[in-house]
């Protein structure tokens, strides 16, 4: 039995804010790792007035970068030898929520085949109403992830 060591890390770090990633905007986005395991990701996000519209509510497209990244990351514990890129994501806009509020978002693999990974993603609130769900196709790339790291 091979070990992942990719899972293997980011279990060191449950409970723990995220710091370190090769995408920037996750860094920005300020996460909180809650679960990992092989395919399934959960980071918990708190709201800043810097991710808000001018109804005081998390703007769209931060919201969908939330989901995206998580998404990411819950790919990305499945240790593959290629970085990937999103084809698309459709996002499903349920309610908002508020500066301040901490939002709990789940993304987990659906199916990976040789060239497309499909995964599914929910966004909680703090009360545990689903605020926004998603779907989104990954593309492996040519590009190897010790290369891309180095």
């Amino acid at each position: 039995m091979t070990k992942n060591p990719i899972l293997t890390y980011l279990k060191q770090h449950i409970n723990k804010p995220i710091t370190k990633s090769m995408s920037p905007s996750a860094l920005w986005l300020k996460g909180f790792l809650v679960n990992v395991e092989e395919g399934f990701a959960e980071i918990s996000y708190m709201v800043r007035k810097e991710m808000t519209n001018p109804l005081g509510t998390i703007q769209g497209g931060v919201m969908a970068a939330l989901i995206d990244d998580t998404m990411g990351m819950a790919f990305f514990t499945l240790s593959q030898e290629n970085l990937f890129t999103t084809t698309n994501l459709n996002v499903n806009y349920l309610y908002g929520a508020k500066e301040g509020e901490q939002v709990i978002v789940r993304a987990q693999v659906v199916r990976i085949g040789k060239k497309i990974a499909n995964i599914e993603c929910k966004v909680k609130n703090e009360e545990g109403d689903i605020i926004c769900t998603a779907t989104s196709n990954l593309v492996v790339t040519s590009i190897k992830i010790n290369t891309a790291i180095a």
